[in-house]
């Protein structure tokens, strides 16, 4: 089962981008990070998943998750096959 917290402090990380990078937002249990916000929107989909991937390895946690942002500033989470098939494990 999953524990719920009534608040999450999430922060962004200033060493983003740099060599051993774990992600753009820190504060999420267990979970990294990464936000992208480009013109392509297709190539952020599938560049940054796997992207996250590895600073989830260098972050030493078990998830990992990608926000794309899209025009009107409405969000959607992009995951990995592989990442969703760890998410929904946590989930059963």
């Amino acid at each position: 089962k999953i524990k719920k917290k009534s608040n999450i402090e999430v922060k962004r990380n200033l060493s983003a981008g740099i060599p051993g990078d774990v992600g753009d937002l820190h504060g999420v249990p267990n979970t990294v990070v990464q936000v992208a916000d480009w013109q392509n929107k297709s190539a952020a989909c599938l560049i940054k998943p796997r992207e996250v991937e590895i600073q989830r390895k260098n972050a030493g946690v078990d998830y990992a998750m990608t926000m794309v942002r899209f025009r009107g500033g409405n969000w959607r989470v992009v995951l990995t096959p592989e990442q969703y098939a760890r998410l929904t494990k946590l989930l059963l």
